[in-house]
């Protein structure tokens, strides 16, 4: 429509209160993001958490590709954050990510002081005791090496007599490398002595230094590292896994959030969210063909 100078005073009020509406409606939607909330998952939030509005997330952020901060950066970025943004628009909700250490996010969990527990932990049939998991990528145990010592270990038996790096809290690689431990033992060989550190740069700091021999943590995060830095690293045996075991996000012990998650997630998996997200942080070969709940890999075929 086009309007001559002289128009009626009513017409331009009329046009002007359109233009604004449609600009409200406009950023309302840009606010709320492209994917629509899945109400049947929003409808299994807590009430309490669903009266906030926010999901509070327990979050390592030194986990790279997982959940880590980036030099001069404030914010996590990261696979499970991508993830979990996008399962909080799923959900009606806005997601807070809460730093903590690795040893305290079960911890942290349990005392309410966060309502999701992130940051590459593992699901197992010990910790669902404690706490419940939805499980959304494959993963597992590699060691990360100097690339000058890269001809020299070739799996976890290599390692007798050595020294590796490991963070506090990893029961399911402590106990790989404890019964590798006894085999060495058994054999005639030097036990494999383990260091148990805060976070990952302590881990690798320890390598870098020569203190240890080697720094056991989930594949992609030590595929990220060794692509940070062309050269310095290698990871034994090319790809060895130490141990295979299912990333996951913690919750209270029977709560409904899970579930709420769950099919958040499970929308997303249908739809390609899910694919994507992983293949743009280039480990799509960890994901699940169902997202599932409180299924280790102890329980998988």
């Amino acid at each position: 429509m086009r309007l001559s100078c002289d128009a009626k005073p009513a017409v331009l009020a009329a046009l002007a209160a359109c233009v604004f509406s449609m600009s409200l409606h406009t950023a309302a939607h840009a606010q709320s993001g492209a994917a629509p909330t899945n109400s049947e998952a929003a409808s299994l939030v807590p009430k309490p958490i669903r009266d906030a509005g926010t999901l509070r997330v327990g979050s390592q952020q030194t986990f790279p590709p997982v959940e880590f901060r980036q030099d001069g950066k404030t914010e996590p970025v990261g696979v499970s954050v991508d993830l979990l943004n996008e399962i909080g628009k799923r959900l009606g909700l806005s997601i807070t990510f809460v730093h903590g250490e690795y040893a305290a996010l079960i911890p942290g969990l349990e005392a309410g002081r966060f309502d999701v527990a992130s940051g590459g932990i593992s699901d197992t049939e010990e910790r669902e005791q404690k706490v419940d998991f939805v499980n959304y990528m494959m993963s597992g145990g590699s060691i990360l090496v100097r690339a000058a010592d890269a001809q020299k270990y070739s799996s976890i038996a290599d390692f007798c007599g050595k020294s590796v790096a490991t963070l506090l809290g990893s029961r399911v690689i402590m106990a790989a490398v404890e019964k590798a431990s006894e085999t060495c033992v058994s054999g005639g060989k030097p036990p494999i002595t383990a260091n148990q550190l805060p976070a990952a740069p302590d881990a690798r700091m320890q390598l870098d230094l020569g203190r240890v021999d080697g720094y056991l943590g989930d594949f992609p995060a030590l595929v990220y590292m060794k692509s940070q830095m062309p050269g310095k690293y290698a990871i034994a045996g090319g790809n060895h896994i130490l141990t295979p075991y299912v990333t996951s996000w913690g919750f209270p012990k029977n709560s409904t959030l899970k579930e709420a998650v769950q099919k958040a997630t499970q929308s997303m998996l249908a739809d390609g969210t899910y694919k994507a997200i992983l293949s743009k942080w280039e480990i799509e070969g960890g994901a699940l063909p169902e997202i599932t709940v409180n299924l280790p890999a102890s329980k998988r075929k």
